[in-house]
């Protein structure tokens, strides 16, 4: 046998096609449109067929339909559903309690922050006290007693001389020059 080459053997499968379909579809047609039954069925004589060749088909086909397919038990559906609900609402938990773990950490932590600042201002200011005292003190000691500035003169009294706080010792050099 000689093999046809590819488009020859397509042809003819649609050719062959087309035939049969045009075919059935006259039969359909021809049954579901027949004259006969439908002035049997207006008159309400003879044989009933209460299903059309169409219906029967389509019962087939739902009967086939729920073979294939099996039912849903929506008990364990729900329990799925449940379980992924509580998974979900526990990851949330967890979430949430980090979260306000998390600020009550930065709160203490801030509160600690706080604390230290003041008890370095507080050193601070301890530590500056201190030093003007001593500031303070230094000075007192430097100046003595005496105080300092114009004395006032009466107006009858003789002009005194101003003394030296401190004498200023006399100067040697060595010798220097003929000996």
């Amino acid at each position: 046998m000689n093999k046809g080459s590819f488009w020859d053997d397509t042809f003819e499968k649609a050719l062959e096609a087309g035939q049969s379909m045009a075919k059935s579809s006259a039969k359909q047609i021809k049954q579901t449109f027949s004259p006969l039954q439908m002035i049997k069925n207006a008159l309400g004589g003879g044989e009933s067929n209460p299903q059309s060749p169409m219906e029967s088909k389509m019962k087939e086909m739902q009967g086939k339909k729920e073979m294939g397919n099996t039912p849903l038990d929506f008990s364990k559906l729900q329990e799925k559903y449940q379980n992924q609900d509580k998974a979900k609402t526990d990851m949330l938990r967890q979430r949430l309690f980090q979260m306000v773990k998390g600020g009550d950490e930065k709160i203490m932590m801030e509160k600690k922050q706080k604390e230290e600042e003041e008890k370095r201002r507080i050193a601070y200011e301890e530590h500056e006290r201190k030093r003007n005292k001593q500031d303070q003190q230094r000075m007192m000691q430097q100046s003595g007693n005496e105080p300092q500035g114009k004395e006032r003169q009466s107006v009858l009294a003789p002009k005194k001389k101003k003394r030296a706080q401190n004498p200023s010792p006399i100067e040697i050099k060595p010798s220097t020059g003929k000996q």
